[in-house]
């Protein structure tokens, strides 16, 4: 969720057609590739320490869960933001596939409030979605499948706290653009190291 263009103009803004960079399901099939590539190099590892029981097995397996998890959020996120922009009516074209982020481009300047909101909401609906469904799918059994859990809770609790007070100052009155006006660098980073004690954190309990 990203401010691409300059001043929103509201509800009365009629979306007109825009090319896309790519098919969607051209699109679709690279990330998933990604997403299979990605759970494959963790897979291996967890089965690694599974097999082995070896402290570098567990170590690996550690880390792999939690960047992959983080990127798996990550591009649920980026699809939810498509799906819920799209379904909302906005103009969103897609990027070419050589660019993995954005996935695509919301037009703030002819995008109404309702499609910037239901693009906001996508993202994050999605985003908790994944990490719901990778909690209960995975018996957290080896440092590698907690890991990934945490990966993903970061990534989520991070990406919430950057977005959802755009979301609120989107229905506090403010234009699409002028929704972004407390998103800083500053804010960025401590959303940041907020996402990544947040995953830290949940490991520890785990």
């Amino acid at each position: 969720m990203t401010p691409d263009n300059e001043q929103g103009t509201g509800d009365t803004a009629a979306p007109a057609a825009a090319a896309d960079g790519a098919p969607v399901w051209q699109l679709g099939l690279r990330d998933l590739a990604l997403a299979l590539a990605a759970l494959s190099l963790w897979a291996a590892a967890d089965a690694w320490y599974g097999a082995t029981g070896l402290r570098l097995a567990a170590l690996l397996s550690l880390l792999d869960g939690l960047l992959v998890g983080a990127a798996l959020t990550f591009l649920a996120h980026e699809w939810g933001h498509f799906a819920g922009a799209r379904l909302s009516g906005g103009i969103a074209p897609t990027r070419s596939l050589r660019s993995v982020f954005p996935l695509f481009e919301f037009d703030m300047e002819r995008g109404s409030v309702a499609a910037f909101r239901g693009m906001g909401i996508g993202g994050n609906l999605a985003h908790w979605a994944l990490v719901l469904g990778l909690a209960l799918a995975l018996p957290l059994e080896t440092p590698g499948r907690v890991a990934l859990v945490c990966g993903a809770f970061g990534f989520a609790v991070f990406a919430s706290t950057t977005e959802i007070p755009v979301i609120r100052s989107s229905y506090a009155g403010a234009s699409n653009a002028g929704s972004f006006a407390g998103l800083t660098p500053d804010a960025l980073r401590r959303n940041g190291w907020i996402g990544a004690g947040a995953a830290l954190g949940l490991l520890v309990l785990l």
